[in-house]
C-alpha cells in the first residue's frame, strides 16, 4: 500500500493515478448498471446505488421518457482524512477520454451527509448524461454545459421527498407582500450563492417554473428537448427558454408567470394556519373598496361603516368581504374560530344595512383579538427557548444555518501542526 504522503506527491506529478487507485476500490453496481459505487462497505454502496436509481427514476417520471442511457457514472466514496481536511465533500468530474466520455461523482461520507445535496448532484450527473448522450464527437478539455439551477431544484422538489408544502407557505408569503422574484431573474440565479433561507425560497420558485413548462401544451417534449439543446444554446438563459417555449414565454410571460406562482401557493390550503398567520390574514382584510359618489374607487376601514355603508356600491364591497371571512375559516387558527365567525356575521349584517350593537361588538373582538395573538407570542417565544436550551434532539427548523456556521468556524479555527493532525485522525477513526 502507498503511503499517503508519497500518495500525494504521486497524485500532483500523476493525476490520473486517482483512476487507477479506484479501481482497486470495492464495488457494487447499481440494477440498471449505469451506476458504479466505489469504495466504503457494501451496505452504504447498495444505498447510493438504491438513491441514484430512485433519483433517475423521478427523472424519467417527471419527463415522460425511457430509460436509455449510455454512459455509465462513477461514484466514488472517500471518507474523511484528517491530513486532508480540505476534501470538499461532493465534488462531479467530467472529462473526454479515449474510450468516451467519464461522468464521475466523488462524495465524502460524514455521519452528517446531506442527503439532499447528494440527490441535486446525482440529478445533475444524470442531467449531463443525458445532453451528452448523443454527443461523441467532444475535444478533450472542453468545456462542459451544465444544467441550469433552477432545472435541478425543480425537479427535486417534485420528488416524493420534496417539501412542497413548505414551497406553498413561502410563495404565499411573497404574494401577501407583493414581492414575487421576476422570472428572468429566478431563471438566472445560482443557488450555490444563496443563504440558507434564501435557498428555500429559490426551490419554491424553481418548482413553481417546472410545474408551469411541463404543464404547458406539450411541455415535457419542449423541456426534454431543451435539456439536450444546452450545449448550443446562447449565453442568455432567458432568451434560450424561449426559444424552446415561444409562446408560453412570449409577450404574456410574466402573466403566467404570475398564475403558476398562485396556483403553487394555494397548494396547501388545507393546512391550519398559525396565530400569527391567522391574524396577518385578517389583517389584510381589515379594509374594503367601495366607489364613492364621483364613481372614483376608495379604500375604508370597515370599522369605520358610517363612512361608506350609504354608499351605493357598499353592499356588493361587504358581501365579498363576508365571503372571504368564510374562507378564512376553513385554515383559522382553532383559537380564531369564534372570532371569524363574528367577523363574518358582521360582515353580513353591514351588507344588509344593519348596524345596531356592531361598534360594541367590533371593540369586543378588537380586545379578543389583542388577547389571543399576545398568548400566541407568548407560546411561541417559549418553545424557541425550549428547543434552545432543554430539548435533547433539535427540531431540524435551524439546521442549515447552524451547519453553515459550524462549517465556517470549522474553517477558520483548523490548525495544521502535528499535534492537531493526530487528534483529527483520532476523532475521524472514532466515528466509524
Amino acid at each position: 500500500m502507498v503511503p499517503p504522503k508519497i500518495f500525494i506527491v504521486l497524485l500532483a506529478i500523476f493525476p490520473g493515478l486517482v483512476t487507477a487507485r479506484a479501481a482497486v476500490k470495492a464495488h457494487s453496481t447499481s440494477t440498471s448498471r449505469q451506476f458504479v459505487v466505489y469504495g466504503a462497505q457494501v451496505l452504504v454502496r447498495g444505498a447510493f446505488c438504491h438513491l441514484a436509481e430512485r433519483t433517475k427514476a423521478n427523472l424519467l417520471e417527471t419527463l415522460r421518457i425511457e430509460d436509455e442511457w449510455k454512459t455509465p457514472i462513477v461514484i466514488n466514496l472517500d471518507y474523511p482524512q484528517a491530513n486532508l481536511p480540505e476534501l470538499v465533500r461532493t465534488r462531479f468530474d467530467f472529462s473526454q477520454v479515449g474510450s468516451g466520455l467519464k461522468l464521475q461523482l466523488n462524495l465524502l461520507v460524514t455521519d452528517d451527509l446531506d442527503g439532499r445535496e447528494v440527490r441535486r448532484e446525482l440529478l445533475r450527473a444524470v442531467l449531463i448524461e443525458m445532453i451528452y448522450r448523443e454527443r461523441t464527437n467532444i475535444a478533450a478539455g472542453s468545456p462542459y454545459s451544465a444544467p441550469p439551477d433552477w432545472l435541478i431544484d425543480g425537479i427535486l422538489q417534485l420528488e416524493p421527498a420534496g417539501n412542497r408544502d413548505e414551497a406553498a407557505h413561502l410563495l404565499e408569503n411573497m404574494i401577501a407582500l407583493q414581492r414575487i422574484a421576476p422570472l428572468d431573474e429566478v431563471v438566472r440565479q445560482k443557488s450555490d450563492w444563496l443563504d440558507p433561507t434564501s435557498r428555500k425560497i429559490h426551490d419554491a420558485y424553481a418548482l413553481a417554473l417546472v410545474q408551469l413548462l411541463i404543464e404547458s401544451p406539450d411541455g415535457r417534449r419542449k423541456l426534454v428537448k431543451f435539456i439536450r439543446d444546452l450545449p448550443d444554446a446562447p449565453n442568455d438563459p432567458m432568451a434560450n427558454l424561449q426559444v424552446h417555449f415561444p409562446s408560453l414565454l412570449g409577450p404574456g410571460a410574466s402573466k403566467w408567470w404570475s398564475l403558476s406562482v398562485a396556483h403553487l401557493s394555494a397548494a396547501n390550503r388545507y393546512q391550519i394556519l398559525s396565530i400569527a398567520e391567522t391574524e396577518r390574514r385578517l389583517d389584510r382584510l381589515r379594509h374594503i373598496t367601495v366607489s364613492g359618489l364621483d364613481g372614483r374607487p376608495r379604500e375604508y376601514d370597515v370599522e369605520a361603516f358610517s363612512n361608506y355603508l350609504k354608499l351605493c356600491g357598499s353592499p356588493e364591497a361587504l358581501q365579498d368581504l363576508s365571503e372571504q371571512f368564510l374562507l378564512v375559516s376553513a385554515q383559522a387558527n382553532p383559537c380564531y374560530h369564534s372570532i371569524v365567525q363574528e367577523l363574518y356575521l358582521i360582515a353580513l349584517e353591514l351588507s344588509r344595512g344593519k348596524t345596531k350593537h356592531i361598534a360594541g361588538r367590533l371593540t369586543r373582538l378588537n380586545g379578543y383579538r389583542a388577547l389571543v395573538d399576545a398568548r400566541g407570542r407568548d407560546i411561541d417565544d417559549y418553545m424557541n427557548w425550549f428547543e434552545a436550551t432543554q430539548l435533547k434532539t433539535m427540531s431540524g427548523a435551524f439546521s442549515d444555518v447552524l451547519k453553515v456556521t459550524s462549517e465556517q468556524e470549522q474553517a477558520r479555527s483548523r490548525r495544521r501542526d502535528s499535534i492537531s493532525v493526530y487528534l483529527d485522525s483520532m476523532e475521524a477513526l472514532a466515528g466509524f
